[in-house]
């Protein structure tokens, strides 16, 4: 599997990288990637530009982050996941239906705990939760070769966190705290694509989304609208 562990930092997004055909019952996949996150552009945006920076870092962070994942299968069309991501980690369950032999619509949940993370250059610690519901559409080869899917997607997370505020030049103070709490909300869709055969598939994913977030500080509050784009690569093998 691609070995990708080693990538730190608070970017990346949080990419489903599975086809909407389900697991058969008993089967396992295990795998192991990175994310990333490109291009965070904001069209509006209230608050001091320092400020701006500090919600973008707690939210939709560019950089790179290691993608590392399992799911099984329940049989009927039902099956279950828990995702790492170096910022987050996330459980999730869902519901296919087959409309052909070839076509498949699948409805999910998941739930997401943020890591409270810090982040040095900026002083900052954030955590907090989440939800999302994900719904693909997709289409399978014969003999499951390849897989291509599309989807909407949408969510929210709470944050909670602080900030080290610096001390005044000159002083013996000690460094003072900013408590900040919010809210992170977007929506988008994604398409995939999935190449392998019987036990070991290589899996692309290109999420796009709006992201609306709220952040109140001590004394202000700051919020930010923007769109960024979370391409994703991983290797999975099936048990």
């Amino acid at each position: 599997m691609l070995v990708t562990t080693v990538v730190t930092g608070c970017g990346g997004g949080t990419p489903l990288m599975h086809p909407a055909h389900p697991i058969a019952r008993g089967d396992v996949l295990m795998g192991a990637g990175f994310s990333a996150t490109k291009g965070a552009s904001a069209w509006t945006s209230v608050g001091k530009p320092s400020d701006r920076e500090l919600v973008e870092a707690a939210t939709v962070a560019p950089g790179l982050a290691p993608w590392v994942a399992g799911r099984i299968g329940f049989g009927e069309g039902s099956e279950a996941g828990l995702t790492y991501t170096g910022r987050a980690v996330r459980i999730d369950g869902r519901r296919v239906w087959a409309l052909s032999s070839a076509l498949d619509l699948s409805l999910g949940v998941g739930a997401t705990g943020l890591l409270p993370q810090r982040q040095d250059a900026l002083q900052l610690r954030v955590g907090g939760e989440g939800a999302d519901v994900p719904v693909l559409l997709g289409w399978r080869s014969a003999g499951d070769i390849y897989s291509l899917w599309l989807g909407a997607r949408a969510g929210g997370e709470r944050l909670r966190g602080e900030r080290e505020l610096p001390s005044p030049p000159g002083t013996l103070e000690v460094q003072a705290t900013e408590m900040l709490s919010g809210w992170h909300s977007w929506a988008g869709g994604l398409v995939g694509l999935r190449i392998g055969f019987r036990h070991v598939f290589a899996v692309l994913e290109v999420d796009g989304a709006a992201h609306w977030v709220r952040i109140d500080l001590a004394d202000r509050q700051v919020s930010v609208s923007s769109f960024a784009v979370a391409p994703a690569a991983a290797l999975i093998a099936k048990f």
